[in-house]
């Protein structure tokens, strides 16, 4: 069985996924944290827009937008470094226009647009796309031993993962490849496939909109062979031998049930899930050891009752946890207990112990 520990120290790609509120982005933090101190250089990379992580690291926004952090302090191995990264979705599409427009004159009237200037970081699923266009840049920059993605919650991360097929999709779309023909004028475009679609926007927002949308996608289609490449390589490194998926959930019930669907997803998309985590578990109490007559009203009561109340919880979350158990099958899955809120790189450390199992 393949253990989390040498999942850390083989791995090229980490890639944390859950339900919200789990503790996923702390768990990510602590696994880049066990990495780097192997002597590896790590960045960890959060999509989720919560500033959890940031905290945690203690990053702070001076570092600029979209820009790695080093962690300083974080390990006590000189080979090993953390980086740690708060995904900026309008920078990262900025650079993305950049380095893939075929000159700088292309680059600047994408970038000047209003379309574009309108849609960039807050266009639905910009925050996916633009986690796998820093995927790839990471991992072909090659200044890291392990990149750490830590995607948002279960329904997001499957959207994130499925971003680069989409993107190619989109490109084969009949709407995008009438807006992009060569040489065609407003009028000439308005009378082709789309003339309905383009007519009732050109009513509800003036023809300037329609005449910049139009701008726009033509001058992103000069970049289409690249980003083409670009999907189908992220694509593939998701599903790479070296890439690992750590599912987190809790005990929770409709966490596993989230946490369940997920794995599925996962497998039959043929992402190489390697490891589980059940977060925040409560422990069973010790048994009293005797049998307790009724109890009148009072301190002894209230702690007994107490004692029952917690079995009973465990109990329950103990029958909940057996779906992912059997989910899990051969993969290592660890129980992380309820512990205080981690709140700085001593916590973080505290919560490898339990994830490595030592």
């Amino acid at each position: 069985m393949t253990s989390l520990e040498s999942v850390l120290r083989d791995a090229s790609l980490l890639v944390t996924c859950g339900p919200g509120g789990v503790g996923k982005t702390t768990t990510a933090a602590a696994l880049a944290l066990a990495a780097a101190e192997t002597g590896r250089r790590v960045i960890v990379v959060t999509v989720d827009p919560a500033r959890r992580l940031a905290d945690t690291l203690g990053i702070v926004d001076s570092a600029g937008a979209d820009d790695p952090c080093e962690v300083i302090g974080a390990t006590g191995n000189p080979d090993g470094s953390l980086w740690a990264q708060m995904l900026d979705a309008e920078s990262t599409f900025d650079r993305m226009i950049t380095d893939r427009a075929p000159d700088q004159q292309r680059a600047q009237s994408i970038l000047s647009n209003p379309i574009y200037r309108s849609i960039a970081g807050s266009l639905a699923g910009a925050q996916e796309y633009m986690a796998i266009e820093r995927l790839h840049q990471l991992s072909t920059g090659g200044d890291y031993d392990l990149i750490v993605i830590d995607t948002p919650p279960s329904r997001h991360a499957i959207d994130l993962l499925g971003a680069p097929d989409r993107l190619v999709t989109f490109f084969s779309h009949p709407v995008y490849r009438v807006l992009t023909v060569p040489g065609r004028s407003l009028a000439r475009v308005t009378n082709a496939g789309s003339a309905a679609f383009l007519w009732a926007i050109r009513r509800l927002a003036g023809p300037k909109v329609v005449e910049d949308a139009i701008e726009f996608f033509r001058a992103l289609s000069g970049m289409e062979a690249g980003l083409r490449q670009r999907a189908s390589e992220t694509a593939a490194i998701l599903r790479d031998e070296r890439t690992a998926f750590v599912l987190v959930s809790s005990p929770r019930a409709e966490a596993i049930d989230e946490a369940a669907h997920l794995a599925g997803a996962l497998r039959d998309g043929g992402y190489p899930l390697q490891a589980m985590v059940i977060n925040l578990v409560n422990p069973t109490p010790l048994p009293l050891g005797v049998e307790l007559p009724d109890l009148a009203a009072g301190p002894l009561a209230d702690q007994v009752e107490l004692h029952r109340e917690l079995s009973a919880l465990a109990a329950d979350e103990a029958k909940e946890m057996l779906a992912l158990r059997a989910l899990a099958h051969e993969l290592p899955l660890i129980e992380v207990p309820l512990l205080d809120d981690v709140q700085d790189l001593v916590g973080l450390a505290g919560l490898s112990q339990y994830l490595l199992e030592r």
